[in-house]
């Protein structure tokens, strides 16, 4: 059963698994992409990272390789619609982050794992060899996927529970669990997943301040009880977002909008947005906002724009030095301060931040080198 292509996959796999171990990935781990065909989880057409489409039925050989390759390959696009903009929205990620998700996850013999978001079944089908499809449970919201991911776990031998519905909202009657791994990205995580997690257990999920901050980390929360859960991050970590928490509502800052404030530095005030870590540290030291780039008429590098995520506030740098703000919070101001704090304190990298969810006060929090030192906190309605 499965897909049939003419060509042994055993020494891609092999392979595979051996780059893994190269890189630091542990022997347990490892060894699942080499027992789990991955090729048997993608559908006939896949987009490579650098979007190349790739197509089964006319080049079978170039697809089985592309199968084994250590890169995030696109699966779906606009949700399955015809006649989108050829936005990615699903995937089958990349195995090395595969692999740095299931070692931060630390599963243990005899553990019930939820994931959240199936996908195309892959993850599913290396935790059900990992742990017996017993102790696994996965949550699509996409009816599809979920159907097309329980077809392939199938052929392939492996019969976890696949579950149609939303896993930001897992019903609170559901088992519980000794750890979650998200495959999408959240800003909330949601209370339903600290209901869930057994005593002390742990949620592995990608994780951004908002959508369209820059960037996004891998957080690894222990919870304690039913009400907290907290960690430190584990590295940067970019995802597709949680389909119930993209980005809404928000957009750019009137390109014809004039500033209230403006001043010039020396340099190009746009090296800390162009340079992707240092991007996400801001989102981690400033919150509440999002940001993307423009270029106006007659200018020949585009200026860089943040605006508020919670008023009508917004910022520009541009190339030639000038800074311009407008609305009663001060985007560059306190970006300014931020990086300067950050500088101060030799320039921490992210894996010396982490994140509280308390349910009992409402809140997370993000805090640098332990809970005593927040940031910053965002309330949030408890459903």
């Amino acid at each position: 059963m499965g897909k049939s292509i003419g060509m042994d996959y055993a020494p891609l796999a092999a392979a595979l698994a051996g780059r893994l171990r190269d890189r630091g990935t542990p022997e347990h781990i490892a060894t699942l992409f080499a027992r789990v065909p991955r090729h048997r989880f993608l559908p006939d057409v896949v987009w490579t990272e650098d979007r190349a489409r790739i197509d089964r039925t006319e080049d079978p050989r170039t697809w089985l390789r592309t199968a084994y390759t250590d890169q995030a390959l696109t699966t779906q696009r606009d949700d399955g619609r015809d006649g989108g903009m050829g936005l990615p929205t699903s995937s089958s990620s990349a195995p090395s982050v595969m692999a740095r998700m299931l070692t931060a996850a630390r599963i243990e013999p005899d553990q019930r794992v939820l994931e959240i978001g199936t996908g195309t079944g892959f993850n599913a089908a290396l935790l059900s060899e990992l742990l017996g499809a017993r102790n696994v449970a996965t949550v699509e919201i996409d009816e599809t996927l979920a159907e097309t991911a329980r077809t392939s776990l199938y052929a392939a031998g492996y019969t976890p529970d696949v579950i149609v519905g939303d896993g930001e909202r897992v019903e609170a009657n559901a088992p519980a669990y000794h750890r979650i791994i998200a495959t999408c990205t959240v800003a909330r995580v949601p209370w339903s997943w600290l209901d869930q997690v057994r005593g002390r257990g742990r949620i592995v999920t990608p994780w951004s301040p908002s959508p369209g901050a820059p960037g996004g980390v891998l957080a690894q929360l222990d919870t304690h009880g039913r009400g907290l859960a907290e960690g430190r991050f584990e590295g940067s970590l970019a995802f597709m977002w949680a389909r119930g928490q993209r980005r809404t509502g928000q957009r750019a800052p009137d390109a014809h909008a004039g500033p209230d404030h403006v001043e010039t530095v020396d340099g190009d005030p746009r090296t800390d947005f162009l340079d992707g870590e240092r991007a996400l540290i801001l989102s981690l030291l400033v919150p509440g906002w999002f940001h993307g780039m423009r270029v106006e008429p007659g200018a020949q590098e585009p200026h860089v724009w943040a605006a508020s995520a919670r008023c009508s506030s917004w910022a520009r740098w541009h190339s030639d030095g000038r800074v311009e703000q407008a609305g009663a919070r001060r985007l560059a101001d306190e970006f300014a301060a931020g990086m300067s704090w950050w500088g101060a304190r030799g320039g921490p990298g992210v894996d010396r931040f982490g994140l509280t969810v308390d349910r009992e006060n409402a809140r997370q929090t993000v805090w640098l080198d332990d809970p005593q030192h927040a940031l910053w906190s965002t309330h949030r309605q408890i459903t």
